[in-house]
């Protein structure tokens, strides 16, 4: 191969997977530089970029077929969407191992009996992962699963004293994308990214003025940004007022804004173009909010917010998109799909896991994530089966098992981009 040109290699290189593409750094100085161009990441995101369109535009029976399971651990399953990773092969499967003893799935088991000891995925954004040691501790860590660089933040301004002195937080990550594609064009840019880490804390109160709801208009914010290196605190105003959850519900990272959830509405927050004002969203018209805390998912879909939930009384399912014209936002109901009976009846099932038989705790059926880009394709799960339904056929299918303490269970659905997101650097 030393006889070949830079081109030629080039034309090579690019249509193996990146991780194979990435290994071939070690081979040589030469194979080192060439793999590190621009030229060649910009060559092979858009060779894979006419593959994956091409999956995209299968048929819906082949197009479900393209995720996969990944158990990080006992308590953190991934499903993630990449044609071109296959971690459905044990090589490729993605773990968290490399950050320290913390991250290593054989805790699990001690962690059973002490909670505050398992770590935590807090947030994913094109491609990066923020993570933390501990469920209630403030030691972070950036990484990228797949080539295993990660940085350590700085530790954030301690938690007060009174209710927040757990550190009760709503934590939120948002990561600028490394490259651009031009649609028409496909022509490929590359962008001097960063990213912003963004701790929410709890509202202070009574308990009853807490289990009621507590609206405020102006609260903090401590915003870590990747440019400066720091953990800033910003002082936000609401000019609608927002009420918290009591739940600690997953924040959701889109075109970089973040969206926390909150009791009635959703609030959503630009940490890098205004970070000291936020806009609030209200819940759909004729939806039940006990139904989207307890039983919804808010996440990514078709490339736009949407808001799903299983509806108790009704057994259906319901799926709204957010739509923005001008200033305003809106909700447009996309499904309103009734649940087969069987599924809805009995889920429940006693096949174990380990041999053992466990407690199993039924809350109902829950809708946990969408397909990145098929809107008719939704997970869900109760007590420790995970069930796809086609919100279009109405067909529900069980394809796998959680845990039995399920309320720990944490899903996180990836789309991960076709060239891994470099880590900024952090000054």
């Amino acid at each position: 191969m030393d006889n070949l040109s830079d081109d030629l290699l080039i034309e090579i290189w690019c249509r193996v997977p990146f991780k194979t593409a990435l290994r071939c750094k070690s081979i040589s100085k030469r194979f080192l530089a060439l793999i590190s161009q621009l030229q060649f990441i910009e060559r092979f995101i858009f060779h894979q970029l006419l593959h994956h369109t091409t999956a995209v535009e299968e048929s819906d029976t082949d197009l479900q077929h393209k995720w996969h399971f990944n158990f990080i651990s006992n308590r953190k399953l991934l499903i993630s969407f990449f044609p071109n990773h296959h971690p459905s092969n044990p090589q490729n499967q993605i773990s968290l191992n490399f950050l320290g003893r913390k991250f290593d799935p054989k805790l699990d088991q001690v962690a059973r009996k002490k909670h505050v000891l398992y770590s935590r995925i807090v947030g994913f954004s094109n491609g990066l992962f923020l993570c933390k040691k501990t469920t209630c501790g403030r030691v972070y860590h950036v990484c990228n699963p797949i080539t295993k660089h990660w940085i350590k933040l700085p530790l954030p301004p301690p938690p007060r004293t009174g209710h927040n002195k757990r550190d009760r937080v709503l934590e939120g990550f948002v990561c600028e994308p490394y490259y651009k594609v031009e649609q028409n064009t496909h022509k490929i840019t590359f962008n001097q990214h960063r990213f912003r880490v963004v701790r929410f804390p709890c509202f202070e109160g009574t308990l009853n003025q807490i289990l009621r709801g507590i609206t405020k208009f102006d609260f903090e914010m401590f915003v870590f940004s990747s440019e400066t290196g720091q953990w800033n605190k910003k002082n936000v105003s609401c000019s609608n007022g927002f009420t918290q959850c009591t739940l600690l519900l997953n924040v959701v990272a889109h075109e970089g804004f973040l969206y926390f959830m909150g009791r009635t509405s959703v609030l959503v927050y630009d940490p890098f173009n205004n970070d000291e004002k936020c806009d609030i969203i209200n819940f759909p018209i004729g939806a039940s909010s006990g139904d989207i805390l307890f039983n919804g998912h808010v996440g990514v879909c078709c490339g736009k917010i949407r808001m799903a939930c299983f509806c108790t009384i009704q057994m259906c399912v319901k799926v709204w998109e957010l739509e923005k014209n001008e200033e305003e936002y809106s909700w447009c109901l996309l499904h309103v799909t009734c649940f087969p009976l069987p599924h809805a009846r009995d889920c429940v099932v006693d096949e174990l896991m380990d041999g053992r038989r466990g407690e199993i705790v039924d809350m109902g059926m829950q809708v946990r994530a969408f397909h990145p880009y098929d809107g008719d394709v939704v997970f869900f799960q109760r007590a420790h089966r995970i069930f796809l339904g086609n919100l279009k056929s109405n067909k529900f299918d069980g394809v796998g098992y959680g845990i039995h303490g399920f309320q720990s269970l944490q899903i996180v659905s990836l789309d991960l981009p076709l060239w891994p997101t470099p880590i900024p650097s952090v000054t």
